[in-house]
C-alpha cells in the first residue's frame, strides 16, 4: 500500500509523449543542428540502434483504480521507458497540481432525481460516441507494448470511442487507421518544412482521420529532469512512425519532422486550408487564446497543459477550464485532458464545460499491462465509473451535467 500511496502522489495528467526524442545530455543538445530544445529534432546518429522492448502481455485487466495500474506498470517496463511515461517537466508542479485540483473540485449531487439509467452517448464534430471519454494523443506507445499504437487502436475500436493519434507515434498513421476503422483524429506537431508538413496532413486526411489537432504548447521542450537523469535516448528502433517515406535513413527522416518553433495563427490556417478538415487547437489554457481561436475560424479548443509535460508552473487544466468555457460560450466544442484518473474526474470536467474528456497515462499503463485488451479494460472501467457517478449525482444524460453539480471548491 505504501507503493500505491507513493504513486498516487506521482500520478500525472495525460498526454504521454509529446515528442519523438528526449535529449540525452547537454553535449548532445549542443551538437544538434536544429533549434535547441526542439525535442522532435534532437535525434542523434545511433539512436536507431538503441535496443528497447516493451511488454508483450495481452490480457484483460481487473481494475480497482488506475493508481494501481501505474504501480504495476513500473514493475514490468524498462526504467527509462516507464519514467518517460510517468514523468513531467521541471519540478513537476503542474503534473501534481492536475491531480490535486481535480480532487479539490467537489461534486454536488442532486438526489431524488428519478434517474434510472443515464445516457452516456455524445456527438462531437460529427462522431457519435457511446461515452464522452476519448484517448488523448500520446507519442511512442512502443515504450509500453510491442503492439505500439496498433494495440491501442485495437482496444479503442472495441469500445467504439475516439482515438487521437500522435504525430510522433511508432506505428504509421495508416497502420493505426486500419486497426481502428472507427472515429479517429490526428494530432499535429507541424513540421517546419512546408513540404513535409503538407505530406503529413494529406496522409492523415487520406487515411480517414476526420479532424486535426495541432499542439500549441510545446514549440520547444521544457527540461524533463527525469529523462535527463536517466540519460534516456530515443529508441528509433521502435519504428519510423510518420516520418517521410522518401528518406531511407531513419535519423535523417526523423529530423525532417522537426517541428516549427515559431508557431503562429497563420500556421493554424495553413493546416485547415490544406485539408479542409476541422481543426481543434490543443494546449489552450486561457480565455484569450480560446477567443482568438474562434475568431480565426478554429473548430474546437482543447484545454490541456500536456499532462504537466510542457511549461511547468502553469495552472491545472481543470482550473483553466471554466474560464475557457465562459469565453467559448458553446460556439465550438471543448476537449479536456490532464489528470483524469476516475469517472469522477470525467464528470467534473464535463460539469465545468468540456464536451468530451481525453485520458492519457492510464491508457498507456493499460497497454503495458494487457496490450489491446488492457486498453479496452481501462476505457470500460472509466465508462462504468462515470455511469455510476452520473446515476448517483442525478444526471440523466451528458448535456445535463452542468456547473450546478459542482460545489464550491476546497481551498
Amino acid at each position: 500500500m505504501d507503493d500505491i500511496k507513493r504513486r498516487d502522489l506521482l500520478l500525472t495528467g495525460t498526454v504521454v509523449a509529446a515528442a519523438a526524442a528526449a535529449a540525452a545530455s547537454t553535449p548532445a543538445l549542443a551538437q544538434t543542428p536544429a533549434p535547441a530544445g526542439n525535442a522532435r529534432s534532437n535525434i542523434q546518429p545511433g539512436d536507431e540502434l538503441i535496443p528497447y522492448e516493451g511488454s508483450k502481455e495481452v490480457k484483460s485487466l481487473r481494475i480497482i483504480n488506475t493508481a494501481e495500474l501505474e504501480v504495476e506498470a513500473e514493475k514490468i517496463l524498462p526504467r527509462g521507458g516507464f519514467d518517460y511515461i510517468q514523468s513531467g517537466s521541471g519540478a513537476e508542479y503542474t503534473k501534481r497540481e492536475n491531480i490535486r485540483a481535480l480532487e479539490a473540485t467537489p461534486i454536488e449531487p442532486h438526489f431524488l432525481s428519478g434517474v434510472l439509467k443515464p445516457d452516456l452517448t455524445v456527438n462531437i464534430l460529427g462522431s457519435n460516441l457511446p461515452f464522452p471519454i476519448i484517448v488523448a494523443p500520446m507519442g511512442s506507445h512502443g515504450r509500453a507494448h510491442v503492439s505500439k499504437e496498433v494495440g491501442t487502436a485495437t482496444g479503442v475500436a472495441a469500445t467504439g470511442t475516439l482515438m487521437i493519434l500522435s504525430t510522433v507515434s511508432n506505428s504509421s498513421l495508416e497502420d493505426v487507421a486500419r486497426a481502428n476503422p472507427g472515429p479517429k483524429w490526428m494530432q499535429i506537431y507541424l513540421p517546419a518544412d512546408r513540404g513535409v508538413a503538407r505530406e503529413l496532413l494529406q496522409r492523415a486526411k487520406a487515411a480517414g482521420y476526420t479532424a486535426l489537432i495541432p499542439t500549441i504548447d510545446t514549440t520547444i521542450q521544457y527540461p524533463r529532469e527525469t529523462n535527463i537523469r536517466n540519460n534516456f535516448r530515443t529508441p528509433l528502433s521502435l519504428g519510423r512512425g510518420n516520418a517521410p517515406r522518401s528518406e531511407s535513413d531513419p535519423v535523417r527522416a526523423a529530423r525532417m519532422m522537426a517541428s516549427k518553433t515559431d508557431l503562429n495563427w497563420d500556421d493554424i490556417a495553413f493546416i485547415k486550408q490544406e485539408t479542409n478538415l476541422p481543426v481543434v487547437i490543443k494546449g489552450v489554457m486561457s480565455p484569450v487564446t480560446a477567443t482568438r481561436a474562434i475568431e480565426r475560424g478554429v473548430d474546437g479548443v482543447y484545454v490541456s497543459n500536456h499532462g504537466g509535460r510542457a511549461l511547468d508552473g502553469v495552472s491545472a487544466s481543470i482550473t483553466a477550464l471554466p474560464r475557457v468555457a465562459d469565453a467559448v460560450r458553446g460556439r465550438v466544442p471543448i476537449v479536456f485532458d490532464s489528470g483524469v484518473r476516475r469517472g469522477q474526474d470525467v464528470f467534473r470536467a464535463l460539469a465545468l464545460g468540456a464536451d468530451v474528456v481525453a485520458v492519457g497515462r492510464p491508457v498507456m499503463y493499460g497497454l503495458a499491462l494487457g496490450g489491446h485488451l488492457g486498453v479496452q479494460s481501462v476505457l470500460e472501467y472509466l465508462r462504468n465509473d462515470l455511469y455510476i457517478v452520473m446515476q448517483l449525482a442525478g444526471t440523466p444524460d451528458i448535456k445535463s451535467i452542468t456547473r450546478d453539480y459542482i460545489a464550491p471548491r476546497i481551498a
